[in-house]
């Protein structure tokens, strides 16, 4: 089976459901400390992060949302299904819906407002950009047989989550706070969609349409 079970999936989930509702409470309660520190944690940024090394890190931003995203899951989607991994692809098309569903209602469930600027939250960059790193490491990275070339995908798939990171801070309408409760937020869907394709996926290969995929 393509994701193995784990034994700390569980505690994962857990831990990051916790953190996720710890910064949630604080972000929308807003606490005092918190609530100085996103003040000023977009100022700081700006003033430590020179404008080239920002225009480099804007392409890996595009793929976090809108036509980027888009893109890119449909390329995963369809490659995964030509190459008769049928079950990944229609676990990733789930996933990514599921996704769109959860970021969205949680940002609606959430407001917050910092000087007078409203804040997305959670942020749905760092969100959708775990996503589709967890997609590659979960699936197309263990098929690359070369470890350099392993070494070289996992390279360019954590560069682009820190400067998705890094550029979602830079945007007015993000702070630290909800580019965090972005990646927690996406742990937890994603630690709660790989077991269900763990109990689900034997079932799928039963299906017809289903019998010739890799699983």
């Amino acid at each position: 089976m393509i994701i193995a079970k784990s034994r700390t999936r569980f505690v994962t989930m857990v831990v990051s459901l916790i953190l996720f509702i710890i910064i949630s409470i604080i972000t929308y309660h807003n606490s005092g400390l918190l609530h100085s520190l996103m003040q000023v944690d977009h100022s700081i940024t700006q003033t430590v992060i020179p404008n080239w090394l920002e225009k480099f890190l804007k392409p890996f931003y595009f793929f976090s949302h809108g036509f980027g995203l888009f893109f890119m899951s449909f390329l995963i989607i369809f490659f995964l299904w030509g190459f008769k991994f049928k079950i990944p692809a229609t676990w990733v098309l789930i996933t990514n819906v599921g996704g769109f569903l959860i970021i969205n209602i949680a940002s609606l469930l959430f407001k917050s407002k910092i000087n007078g600027v409203q804040v997305i939250y959670p942020a749905h960059s760092t969100f959708y950009m775990t996503l589709l790193i967890s997609y590659f490491l979960l699936i197309i990275v263990p098929e690359i047989y070369r470890s350099s070339f392993q070494f070289m995908l996992q390279t360019i798939l954590l560069l682009s989550w820190v400067a998705t990171f890094i550029t979602t801070i830079l945007l007015p309408n993000y702070n630290l706070a909800s580019a965090l409760a972005g990646w927690l937020l996406a742990l937890v869907w994603l630690q709660f969609s790989e077991n269900g394709y763990r109990v689900y996926a034997p079932d799928f290969y039963r299906r017809k349409g289903f019998s010739n995929s890799w699983y």
